[in-house]
């Protein structure tokens, strides 16, 4: 039973589904663009390319209600959610490696966006799981452990995507991303949900009256645009190394391992200001960073300054990653945690398809610096906004309540008695 794991099991889990992710977040982020346009494919195709692989993730609420409702044939919620994703992912990636985006770029794009469909399915399924079966305490710590090991991920592979490609070529990504996808299976296949959920975690669709309140609305606008800003900022950062300063796939696996390792010290930062302030303190820090680090990305006009930039910068994205969904957490109803989380990520995604495909095209004519001052000088307009939404947040602590009469008073049972530590 997934009750009788220890809470260390969980954590690694966790961090072992997460670090799967920042495998194929490396290649997203890092050398996506650079294969492409290695190909002959234009900017303008990529933008779409690169928009339309997060759509998955844009329309993930559909995986988060369906694992909410369905029990996959006695199963469970989540767990066999997140093994099918898994696998559909590491096939896609598979066939990809067998296919020459040259010649076939519609069939690659094809391929990619049902490796990210999988992706998102285990992604919705394992932050449900982790909503549900952590206390509120942790979640700031869980948060730490995802986020850490997808840092981990974009760690270890950016550094042996660099080399691999500098040998045989970007196609070698594909193949490797299928096999690591695998090593999560090693640990899913232990862990067996309970035959009948708690009364407090079953599916109810009055909970999703609480969403409908002016401060659930103002968080979900709010991540829509922080996460475009980011993303804008972060998503062209490699392709501006590669189309304006001529770095090398080794130059560019280098970037990504010293980011990285910054995301774990992000996410170890979090944990921190979470434990010693609060997450609210957390937050409102990653959006003033955000904006200090696209100012100074935009004035680095050579490839040793972003390499120096390399390690502050992924403090800031291990923070983004992880401080507003730990808040998200802490504001999810449990007998809809799939899809009420999913909805909040949705609005992220959201912002970072149109911050990713916005920012791309801009980059054609503003020029890339152009680009990171335009985004950060938008971000400094979120801070008043971020202020205004926490302190709401801050004075009106039971929302739920005045949606329905017993919302709240089951979200507020503790995780406690569904776990055996």
């Amino acid at each position: 039973m997934a009750q009788q794991k220890s809470r260390n099991f969980l954590f690694m889990l966790f961090a072992m589904l997460y670090f799967v992710q920042g495998v194929i977040t490396s290649y997203q982020l890092n050398f996506l663009k650079p294969h492409m346009s290695s190909e002959g494919i234009e900017p303008d195709r990529l933008a779409i390319l690169a928009t339309l692989a997060l759509l998955p993730f844009i329309i993930k609420f559909l995986y988060g209600l369906i694992s909410d409702r369905f029990n996959f044939f006695g199963y469970g919620h989540r767990v066999p959610y997140m093994v099918i994703g898994v696998l559909v992912c590491s096939l896609s990636f598979f066939v990809a490696y067998f296919v020459d985006p040259g010649e076939s770029f519609g069939l690659v794009a094809g391929l990619i966006l049902v490796a990210v469909f999988g992706m998102a399915l285990f992604d919705t399924t394992a932050d449900a799981y982790a909503i549900e079966i952590m206390p509120p305490e942790d979640h700031g710590r869980v948060q730490s452990f995802m986020t850490g090991g997808r840092a981990t991920g974009l760690i270890i592979l950016s550094f042996i995507f660099g080399i691999l490609a500098a040998r045989f070529g970007f196609a070698v990504i594909f193949l490797v991303i299928s096999v690591i996808l695998l090593l999560p299976l090693v640990m899913l296949f232990q862990v067996k949900e309970p035959e009948q959920r708690s009364a407090h975690l079953r599916f109810d669709w009055s909970a999703f009256r609480v969403m409908l309140h002016p401060n659930y609305l103002l968080w979900a606008f709010f991540l829509i645009l922080a996460w475009f800003s980011f993303q804008g900022i972060d998503g062209l950062v490699t392709f501006y190394m590669s189309s304006d300063l001529g770095a090398s796939e080794t130059m560019l696996g280098n970037y990504g391992t010293i980011k990285g390792i910054g995301m774990v010290l992000g996410a170890v930062g979090l944990s921190l200001i979470a434990s010693k302030i609060n997450l609210k303190a957390a937050a409102f820090t990653t959006l003033v960073l955000v904006t200090i680090g696209g100012l100074m990305l935009s004035f680095s006009s050579n490839l040793n300054s972003l390499l120096v930039l390399a390690l502050p910068w992924g403090i800031v994205v291990g923070l983004q990653w992880s401080a507003y969904a730990a808040l998200t957490m802490g504001i999810t109803d449990l007998r809809i945690a799939g899809s009420m989380f999913a909805l909040f990520q949705m609005m992220s995604n959201i912002g970072i398809a149109s911050g990713e495909g916005i920012a791309t095209s801009l980059s054609d004519n503003m020029g890339f610096t152009g680009v990171f001052r335009l985004l950060a000088l938008f971000n400094i307009l979120l801070i008043p906004l971020i202020i205004f939404i926490l302190r709401r947040f801050s004075s009106e602590p039971d929302i739920a309540a005045e949606t329905s009469d017993e919302l709240f008073d089951e979200v507020a049972i503790t995780h406690e008695d569904d776990l055996d530590y």
